[in-house]
């Protein structure tokens, strides 16, 4: 399928297509420069994954909330901080947020932590369709695991190295590793990770490098998923475990999702979102945009997009630090800047009122 590209710099500058935006997102830290620095550091590695070549310790992030009215940031504020958080969804009243290695939800009144001894850099958490399961992406062990939210037990899990997707790098020989939980006597070069509390992966060395994870709400039983050096969104049929692609081509993507025609992901390093149905294939191109700083010419970095209830589409533009709203039928754009020292994750569109109540709790 040939892939129609499209240049966001030629549509209309527009700050009233959208109307008003309450947001919530993950700040993964509150210092973007030293990401920035990391980031580039690591397109030096000798293999050609992009990421940290060791095991770093959590920064300081944060939950923030953000209020979007009449093309500009009306309001933004820092609701808690904590380790390194990735992910967050919602399901009605319920609220779901990962902090590195713990899953919160808040329900009414009550708070509840979800932990699981491989919990390792969880960037995303997804509520299933009627809010009864939570879906947890365990990025650290290319890894997604299934809960139950009444039992809070764990009841299913997808292994990316037990379904073709074995084959890590070490980020220091460049050298081919086969990543398992169990010895394997007929493979050499086996990195086996056996316990999740001493066995760790540093970004560079995970083969799959699952970044997102949701469930798919058209289809049953079945989960899209996100693989940052793939390169590719998956979609993995629970009762085979078959993965199979939906969208490739793409520079460590994020944020693959079912949408109202078709499916839609966040080409990260080239700068692209992609929107694919049954017929053709749109890549919408941020280069051209504006107010990006010159140390950064010729880097993209657009951390994640989500698909609004109008058609539009929001996405987190790290290198320009802005949001950017575009209409792809009316071909309409604007760009909010937010504060340049965060890093935003993830973002959640909510209700004035979801937001109202949950900043009760916390």
């Amino acid at each position: 399928m040939q892939a129609e590209h499209i240049d966001l710099q030629t549509f209309k500058r527009d700050t009233s297509f959208y109307g008003s935006l309450d947001l919530w997102a993950t700040v993964k830290n509150f210092d973007l420069q030293s990401i920035r620095a990391r980031y580039l550091k690591s397109k030096q590695n000798k293999n050609s994954k992009t990421g940290s070549v060791e095991r770093r310790a959590p920064a300081e992030g944060g939950i923030v909330s953000f209020s979007i009215h009449h093309g500009k940031l009306h309001s933004y504020e820092v609701l808690a901080k904590m380790k390194e958080p990735r992910g967050i969804a919602c399901y009605k009243d319920k609220l779901a947020y990962s902090s590195e290695n713990e899953v919160y939800i808040i329900n009414q009144n009550k708070k509840e932590c979800l932990k699981d001894p491989w919990f390792s850099y969880i960037h995303t958490v997804d509520f299933s369709k009627d809010g009864k399961q939570l879906l947890v992406s365990s990025s650290g062990f290319d890894l997604l695991l299934e809960y139950d939210l009444g039992s809070m037990e764990r009841i299913s899990e997808w292994w990316a190295w037990e379904h073709g997707f074995s084959q890590g790098t070490d980020p220091e020989t460049g050298e081919k590793v086969t990543l398992s939980r169990v010895p394997m006597a007929d493979k050499k070069d086996v990195r086996v990770i056996s316990d999740p509390a001493k066995d760790v992966l540093p970004t560079a060395m995970r083969a799959a490098f699952i970044n997102s994870a949701e469930y798919d709400r058209s289809e049953a039983d079945t989960i899209i998923a996100t693989f940052f050096h793939d390169g590719a969104i998956y979609s993995i049929d629970k009762k085979t475990g078959r993965a199979e692609v939906i969208i490739q081509d793409l520079k460590n993507p994020h944020g693959g999702m079912r949408i109202s025609n078709g499916y839609m992901g966040t080409s990260t390093r080239s700068g692209h979102v992609v929107v694919k149905d049954g017929y053709s294939e749109k890549r919408y191109a941020f280069q051209a945009l504006p107010d990006k700083p010159v140390a950064l010419e010729g880097e993209e970095w657009i951390q994640n997009s989500k698909y609004l209830d109008n058609g539009c589409i929001i996405s987190i533009d790290s290198n320009r630090t802005c949001f950017v709203i575009f209409d792809p039928e009316n071909k309409l754009i604007d760009m909010i800047p937010y504060p340049d020292n965060l890093a935003v994750q993830d973002l959640l569109i909510c209700s004035q009122e979801q937001s109202i109540a949950w900043k009760k709790l916390f």
